[in-house]
């Protein structure tokens, strides 16, 4: 199973005097979905950037299964390593669904045929049905977008699944039945296939049903669960 250790990570802005992160020590393991909450400027997103290699810290280091991630190839580590899921979708409006979730096949080299085919299997995989692949992502409800996204991270071949669902309301863009569907494949993909499922919220409705509870707080970061 997979292992993302950060180790006496700190991080400041430059020219700034407070550190945006103090001395945070977690792991996060496959099979399991883990919550970072805290409040709006507690660093959380600061924390995800750094996890997802959009940003260096100041000091410590991020080992996954072992090996430090901050001397890898950043775009490689993005591209096939852990995949970010964004509130906003971040979805291709002008290619179709299926088109949106071949994309990062195709850029790993994947052939046309053989993307269709997997990113068909992610697609069903979250619950998105054949007759909606050829839609474009502007004609699906809330709900289906965040699963084809969800489905697109899944095509990079990452095992690490970082997930940015931030608001006061249960994910921002989704009612409350789309937000107990989407934390269920969260679930899924941890418990059943051994994803590392971290979920940066605000939202206690998806820290209750997580495997395990960060609180960050004025850069610091505490077990809660």
């Amino acid at each position: 199973m997979t292992e993302l250790i950060l180790d006496h990570i700190s991080y400041k802005y430059r020219k700034a005097e407070k550190d945006v992160l103090k001395d945070v020590n977690c792991r996060f393991s496959g099979g399991e979905m883990a919550a970072v909450t805290g409040p709006s400027g507690s660093g959380k997103t600061t924390l995800l950037s750094i996890l997802a290699g959009l940003d260096e810290p100041s000091g410590g280091t991020v080992q996954k299964d072992g090996q430090d991630v901050l001397v890898m190839d950043r775009d490689l580590w993005r591209r096939k390593e852990v995949s970010v899921i964004f509130q906003s979708f971040q979805l291709f409006p002008l290619l179709t669904v299926l088109e949106n979730v071949m994309f990062p096949l195709e850029l790993n080299g994947v052939s046309g045929k053989e993307a269709a085919g997997h990113a068909k299997e992610n697609l069903k995989l979250v619950g998105i049905a054949p007759e909606k692949f050829r839609r474009f992502p502007a004609n699906l409800s809330g709900g289906e977008q965040q699963r084809v996204a969800i489905a697109r991270s899944l095509s990079g071949g990452a095992k690490i699944l970082l997930a940015i669902l931030l608001a006061d309301e249960p994910t921002g863009n989704l009612d409350e039945e789309n937000t107990e569907n989407i934390i269920s494949v969260f679930r899924r993909l941890a418990h059943e296939m051994g994803y590392c499922v971290v979920v940066v919220t605000h939202d206690p409705e998806i820290a209750a049903v997580s495997d395990k509870v960060w609180q960050m707080k004025d850069g610091k970061l505490m077990c809660q669960k």
